[in-house]
């Protein structure tokens, strides 16, 4: 507890959301780093943070910076708000608290805008009296009852009745000294000696006492021990004020644990995507290992033909293992199901066909070619194929789907129906596998696996549906070749 003869301020504050919710945070009040007080003998420093209540409020009793025996003489404290919801937390701005003002609500001290101009906060002194009301009606008079507990009809109060005394007791013994003119009491009143100070720290006469004569310091070299208003070195970090605590994102820095090493070893968990993809020169040497697409190639299809080979993302199987005598015809309102597998991601743009021989002018309006996942949607379709497939002795065929599909790993199904032709030698005719019998052996598969070559069981077809449930795929001796490109 401070001392009794250092006046205190009681500072009030309380803070609100605009929508009547109440804050929640502290409010520092800081002095400077040591202050000492020479009459009572001691030392203030530290802060005193107050924390708001459930309504927002708070109340705080602070000793006045103005107090006679301070030193330094002048200074004041260092408010800092630290309320949640606000941006850096609120704001830190000084203030002076007068001990002519014992009660100070911060509402009216704190500054509007704290960071320009730099002032000090100081709560003013009453205003002026307002002019005089009008003189209202005079009330009835009212009787008394008492005076000071008395209730006698004819009262006569000596100074005992009012706590005061007898005027027979100024300047008698036993009684009260009074002051003369010159506001001093008159020797006649003072006791044998007159109570004078012989001396002051060893000196008589008209002293005039310095601070080297009480072992103190000067005013200037006290205030020297401290730093005046705005003069330290560092008044904010990265924009922050206060009990500064730096993170990794104040720094732009990431933090530790969390950045990608340019050197040893390190274990990387979680998704990373690659705008560029990886690259390195070494061949891998363990089954774990990343690798080269080249190196890939090398092992994986080295010495034989790919569909990549021919500039196609795939096929149904190598065209030169396609017979050499035998095209096919495709019977108007079927529809041809060729599968087709997809190693790796890629965009599909065309359908593509080889065409043996067509006369031209026979196909309707209602033939196209399409696209199928495995499961029976239809991605991709092409326009009539009356302006794609004409008269020829054999070509490649290619015919773009109206808009790309951009598949992931796994079978697809070339879709195509053809009307109008003659099904036997009209054509088109479409390359065809090798075969022997009714079935070409390119068929085979295990039970209930992807059918390569089949058509739906449903005929009469002038278009391509927009899905099919594979139970309506039926096994067909046709072996169409098609690729997507």
């Amino acid at each position: 507890m401070l001392p009794v003869n250092i006046p205190t301020v009681t500072v009030t504050a309380r803070y609100m959301t605009p929508d009547g919710r109440p804050m929640s945070g502290t409010v520092e009040f800081r002095p400077p780093a040591l202050l000492t007080h020479a009459e009572e003998d001691l030392f203030l420093g530290g802060p005193t943070r107050v924390t708001l209540d459930s309504e927002g409020r708070f109340s705080v009793v602070l000793p006045a910076t103005d107090a006679p025996g301070w030193n330094p003489l002048a200074w004041t404290y260092t408010v800092t708000e630290k309320l949640a919801g606000l941006a850096r937390g609120g704001r830190v701005y000084q203030i002076a608290l007068a001990a002519a003002v014992p009660a100070v609500d911060l509402a009216d001290i704190a500054p509007a805008d704290p960071g320009t101009p730099q002032y000090v906060a100081v709560p003013g002194p009453p205003g002026p009296a307002g002019e005089l009301g009008p003189q209202g009606p005079a009330g009835p008079a009212g009787a008394v009852h008492s005076v000071n507990g008395r209730t006698e009809a004819d009262i006569v109060l000596g100074a005992a009745d009012v706590s005061a005394l007898a005027a027979a007791s100024a300047g008698a013994p036993g009684g009260v000294a009074t002051l003369g003119t010159d506001g001093l009491v008159p020797t006649a009143q003072l006791p044998a000696g007159g109570g004078a100070v012989a001396s002051v720290n060893g000196q008589t006469g008209e002293v005039v006492l310095t601070a080297s004569d009480l072992s103190a310091l000067t005013q200037a070299a006290g205030d020297a021990r401290y730093l005046a208003l705005g003069g330290a070195p560092v008044t904010s970090v990265n924009g922050l004020t206060g009990a500064v605590s730096l993170a990794a994102s104040d720094v732009d820095a990431v933090p530790v644990g969390e950045g990608v090493l340019l050197a040893g070893a390190q274990q990387i968990t979680g998704a990373k995507t690659f705008v560029t993809p990886p690259s390195t020169t070494a061949a891998p040497t363990t089954a774990d290992h990343l690798t080269r697409r080249g190196y890939v190639d090398a092992v994986s299809a080295a010495g034989t033909w790919t569909p990549s080979s021919m500039g196609f993302r795939g096929w149904a199987f190598d065209p030169a293992a396609s017979s050499a005598t035998t095209p096919q015809y495709c019977i108007n309102g079927w529809v041809y199901l060729i599968g087709i597998p997809l190693h790796a991601p890629t965009t599909v743009q065309n359908v593509v066909f080889y065409i043996p021989g067509y006369v031209g002018g026979t196909m309707s309006t209602s033939s196209f070619a399409g696209l199928y996942t495995g499961t029976g949607t239809r991605v991709g379709v092409t326009a009539n194929l009356t302006t794609l497939i004409t008269k020829t002795e054999g070509t490649t065929v290619v015919c773009p789907l109206t808009v790309p599909y951009s598949a992931g790993v796994g079978n697809y199904w070339v879709g195509l129906v053809v009307n109008g032709p003659s099904p036997s030698n009209s054509g088109p005719a479409f390359l065809r596998a090798a075969s022997v019998g009714e079935a070409p052996g390119g068929s085979a598969r295990m039970p209930g696996k992807f059918i390569r070559h089949g058509r739906l069981s449903t005929t009469g077809q002038t278009s391509l549906p927009t899905s099919f449930t594979t139970d309506k795929v039926v096994a067909d001796s046709n072996s169409i070749w098609a690729a997507l490109s």
